[in-house]
């Protein structure tokens, strides 16, 4: 591991600084920076947002803390996004009693149009939703390194990022199960 490491510091290296503009570096910025605000075992970088629909409720690190949560950058317009819909509420109904909950962060161009895709019976997400504005050119984009989405990032109860990859599909069920202690021997 340390051998690939040490190729991806070189690497990064070489690609940020001769094509420092390029998506690709932009990208990898977001992935192998040294010094990323998004990386496994640093604190989940300070945010707050309004409830989606409830300008008196906030989610912040802060008032999330004491939960395991799933931060999922997505949108309505996003392919791969619903997608993963049937594993984030297979994953939520499942882990929900032991402290976990997701926070979806809609990169959408109206809260309007988060609040007419959950009126559809299929997709209800019954747990919390803030609205980014701005999406992509948010401030909370440029800390966490969303370029694309969906972008997940698993928040461990004392605050600290947990995961950043094995989110996805069948992955995110055995990662849940591993950090809540519902791995078999």
């Amino acid at each position: 591991q340390k051998k690939a490491d040490a190729e991806i510091a070189i690497l990064y290296a070489w690609l940020v600084s001769e094509y420092p503009a390029s998506f690709q570096a932009q990208y990898a910025r977001t992935e192998f920076d040294p010094d990323r605000a998004v990386q496994v075992g640093k604190p989940v970088p300070a945010f707050s947002l309004a409830a989606l629909g409830d300008s008196t409720v906030t989610y912040s690190n802060d008032s999330l803390k004491g939960k395991v949560y799933l931060m999922d950058f997505w949108a309505v317009w996003c392919g791969p996004c619903i997608a993963e819909l049937p594993n984030l509420e297979a994953a939520y109904q499942k882990y929900k009693d032991d402290g976990f909950t997701i926070l979806s962060l809609s990169f959408d161009n109206l809260p309007e149009d988060v609040t007419k895709f959950r009126s559809d019976a299929e997709h209800k997400m019954p747990w919390l939703h803030a609205f980014v504005t701005g999406g992509f050119q948010s401030a909370l984009a440029t800390t966490f390194g969303v370029v694309g989405i969906p972008k997940p990032v698993l928040i461990g109860a004392d605050g600290s990022i947990i995961a950043t990859s094995g989110l996805r599909g069948e992955e995110l069920d055995k990662t849940l199960a591993r950090v809540l202690g519902h791995e078999t021997p």
